[in-house]
């Protein structure tokens, strides 16, 4: 059993606030928007000290082989525990904590969100045996944000009566996204706080609580917590999380609960909630353009342009607008506008909801495939497998497939044909041709398939065996 801290990460947002960067398919968390590494990354970097037990990540089903390509890449050693369907906060922390609990994880757990930016976490460290001897007591901890600024699109936590630690205190009350004339009196009268969404109790005390003010939530989870293994990935039972109620932590226990304290910590944070809140944090040029890797501008200020691979923006004479170009939709926006982007956002789901959910990049348990280009009988595929991965051998009734190896080395079986492809080679599949890929070999295979066809999506494929289950 141990008792040392275990971080509790949670993945399961979605970010629309980001379009076109982020989408249902590949939320925010998962993107590098400040650096090589994406949100999540950052997040797991930050908790690898000898104080934590390894992590646990709650991540939704759909994002399963993200999530773990990723927190791999950080550390082979994390729990992936995977949601059905997203429920909110106040689910995913109990399904959390009923893990830790159940596997004589006995230490307090530190609850973050994966797609937070903070660039002087060591703060929050200074702060944890503090926030721990709270814990001890009962008390289900909050780490609130000392304000630099009065905004409008963060909650609020008032400070109550100092407790017996010094610069710890009850919490009087949560306040709600305030207009802007509201959060400025909230930061005059130095009682306020932002509200951070990073917390740390004890399982038990969490799920007390948790019990006393949303018993359907409580019961819920406790039934659904019996997990299975598959992949790597833990499951509860989906059938009972369906029947869950969604409710966030905020909303479930701690407006209610008398045990609440709050921990006030000066970090440089953003939730990155939004381009605006993206265009304070990312490093400008002396003109207060954000330019990317690829970006160039003359004459022009105070500019995001952010691009996705190797697309150049060129800003002339233009001053305070976001430029967001990706792979199939660009945002061009008065900087002043982006708040009204959830309303474009309806808009575009009448017309082309795709855009909303779908991206270029899909994962798999094998590895990835991006698609290049697409359009009426033909689709072109950038595919990288995994070191010791193979995909699923199958069959397509409408396509014709044509694969030639990048780089590494393909395994490859066409019909009653086995042989091995090097950079430079390539094979032809045709239609209604049994055939699979694998890669047997210590680096990674790149292929480049183009598909002709009448019907190039994922429903014309037949699976004949496959290593991880599917159908």
């Amino acid at each position: 059993m141990s008792r040392k801290i275990t971080p509790v990460i949670l993945a399961g947002g979605i970010g629309s606030r980001l379009w076109p960067l982020s989408r249902k398919a590949m939320p925010k968390q998962f993107l590098p928007l400040l650096s090589d590494e994406s949100l999540l990354q950052s997040t797991l970097k930050r908790v690898t000290g000898s104080q934590f037990n390894a992590p646990i990540l709650v991540c939704n089903e759909a994002h399963r082989f993200i999530a773990k390509s990723q927190a791999f890449d950080v550390s082979k050693n994390v729990t992936l525990l995977l949601e059905p369907e997203g429920k909110n906060t106040a689910p995913a922390i109990a399904l959390a904590a009923e893990y830790a609990q159940k596997n004589g994880l006995l230490g307090p757990l530190l609850v973050m969100p994966a797609d937070h930016y903070i660039c002087d976490f060591e703060k929050l460290l200074a702060r944890l045996d503090d926030a721990v001897a709270l814990a001890e007591a009962q008390q289900l901890v909050t780490f609130a944000i000392t304000p630099t600024e009065p905004h409008t699109g963060y909650g609020y936590i008032r400070q109550g009566p100092p407790l017996h630690r010094d610069g710890c205190y009850k919490v009087a009350e949560f306040k709600e996204k305030p207009v802007l004339k509201l959060a400025e009196q909230y930061i005059a009268s130095g009682e306020f706080s932002w509200n951070s969404g990073m917390f740390l109790f004890f399982a038990d005390v969490y799920l007390s609580e948790l019990k006393r003010f949303a018993p359907k939530i409580a019961s819920s989870i406790a039934q659904a917590a019996y997990f299975t293994e598959d992949l790597g990935f833990l499951r509860p039972n989906a059938d009972i999380l369906k029947t869950c109620p969604s409710d966030s932590i905020d909303y479930a226990i701690l407006e209610r609960s008398e045990n609440v304290a709050m921990l006030p910590v000066d970090l440089t944070w953003s939730d990155v909630g939004s381009f605006s809140a993206l265009s304070k944090i990312a490093n400008k040029d002396q003109f207060g353009n954000y330019l990317g890797s690829q970006g160039v501008s003359i004459d022009s200020e105070n500019n995001l342009l952010i691009s996705e691979a190797d697309h150049t923006i060129a800003a002339l004479g233009i001053s305070n607008k976001a430029i967001i170009h990706t792979h199939d939709a660009t945002l061009v926006a008065d900087k002043k506008a982006l708040d009204k982007l959830p309303e474009l956002l309806k808009q575009l789901a009448q017309r082309d909801n795709d855009k909303l959910t779908h991206h270029q990049a899909v994962f798999r348990p094998w590895g990835n495939y991006r698609t290049l280009v697409e359009s009426v009988g033909f689709k072109v595929k950038k595919i990288i497998v995994n070191c010791g991965a193979k995909l699923s051998t199958q069959r397509h009734q409408h396509r014709a497939e044509h694969w030639v190896v990048v780089s590494g080395i393909a395994s490859v079986h066409v019909g009653d044909d086995k042989f091995e492809l090097g950079a430079d080679q390539s094979c032809y599949i045709a239609a209604q041709q049994i055939h699979s890929l694998a890669n047997c070999h210590d680096e990674p295979l790149i292929v480049i398939e183009v598909q002709t066809g009448a019907i190039l999506d994922e429903s014309d494929i037949e699976r004949f065996e496959d290593e991880y289950g599917r159908e």
